[in-house]
């Protein structure tokens, strides 16, 4: 399920055997539960507002049923506005033997709120650049498991780490390059739904 018709078209082309649905996660009802709910990409830091992670915490258990793994990856609150993870400025590259592309990214963040915006231009060899916008609301640990636990699920495990260590959970930066430059600055929630 994914809110954006481009991406719906894409992944209806490309996987024609799965059943691909255009919603928003806020109020879409598939008639039907399942075994594991992923919501990856920060699509959970697309809830601005705590009416909207309501809602989409009760999409989430309106498809779980007893048993349900769910597991959700937010941007780290404690990251950005305690540690060090707030960058203005973040230059990314694609490097693959069929697509480059490089881009740049500013932010701005409202710590009263606690959003984060990005503006991000990519520049592809040839091609026009192309901008994009993004809004994401950051979440403490405490926070997450707080909006899961009211809808029945049980935190079994929460990470600030690709590695899923153990760690305080503060979303400390770490110097390895990784895909989307992210560097610590998620959060890794593993629910149960009871």
């Amino acid at each position: 399920m994914d809110y954006a018709e481009p991406n719906v078209a894409y992944a209806r082309r490309v996987r024609p055997s799965l059943r691909i649905e255009q919603g928003d996660m806020r109020t879409v009802r598939l008639g039907r539960t399942f075994d594991v709910i992923t919501s990856f990409g920060n699509a959970f830091s697309y809830a601005l507002t705590d009416d909207d992670l309501a809602q989409t915490v009760e999409t989430f258990a309106a498809h779980a049923h007893g048993g349900t793994l769910l597991i959700v990856d937010t941007l780290n609150a404690r990251c950005y506005l305690e540690g060090d993870g707030f960058r203005e400025r973040i230059e990314g590259m694609v490097d693959t033997p069929t697509f480059k592309a490089t881009s740049v990214s500013l932010h701005s963040l409202d710590r009263a709120t606690r959003l984060l915006s990005r503006t991000r231009r990519w520049h592809i060899p040839g091609r026009p650049d192309v901008e994009d916008f993004a809004e994401y609301r950051l979440l403490y640990p405490d926070e997450l498991r707080g909006w899961l636990e009211h809808r029945g699920f049980r935190v079994v495990g929460m990470y600030d780490n690709r590695r899923f260590e153990t760690t305080r959970l503060s979303g400390a930066v770490t110097g390895q390059p990784d895909v989307g430059g992210m560097r610590g600055r998620k959060l890794y929630a593993f629910a149960v739904r009871s």
